[in-house]
């Protein structure tokens, strides 16, 4: 005769915590929604039609056409954020560019004894100067349009 040995005893199953779904910071409802909205986007990545959909899902054809207009508005906001950060870390970027340049500039300078050469040096470093101030009032510009935006 086989007998199981079980490793947890009844009694710790029976105490075991209840969930408190107050702690949720989503509620029930959105949750449920998400996992809906979900569902949809992947048929519909799967090449499935709305009417499709519908039918696969149980929904009325204006709820997955209702869930799939929210999808592309979500999926058109993640992009222009994110085109809106790497926008502003090419502007970083460039900025910080200009610098390294203006002070190897700076460098090569003091190392340098005849005029021409210093004048080159000096000419070199206003242009960049002059990209470094551009660059400045774009990343200004962005920010007004992200302050617009809100």
């Amino acid at each position: 005769m086989n007998s199981k040995q079980t490793f947890v005893n009844l009694q710790n199953i029976t105490d075991l915590p209840k969930p408190d779904f107050q702690d949720l910071k989503i509620p029930l409802s959105k949750l449920s929604i998400q996992s809906r909205q979900k569902k949809v986007h992947q048929l519909k990545l799967r090449g499935h039609d709305d009417k499709e959909i519908s039918e696969k899902t149980g929904f009325s054809l204006s709820t997955i056409e209702k869930d799939l207009h929210d999808i592309r508005e979500k999926t058109r906001l993640w992009y222009e954020n994110e085109s809106i950060k790497d926008y502003c870390l090419s502007l970083n970027d460039s900025i910080i560019l200009c610098d390294n340049t203006i002070e190897d500039l700076q460098i090569l300078y003091s190392e340098y004894d005849d005029l021409d050469s210093k004048l080159q040096i000096l000419s070199k470093i206003s242009e960049f100067e002059e990209r470094k101030t551009e660059l400045f009032e774009k990343t200004h510009a962005v920010q007004k349009f992200i302050e617009n935006e809100k």
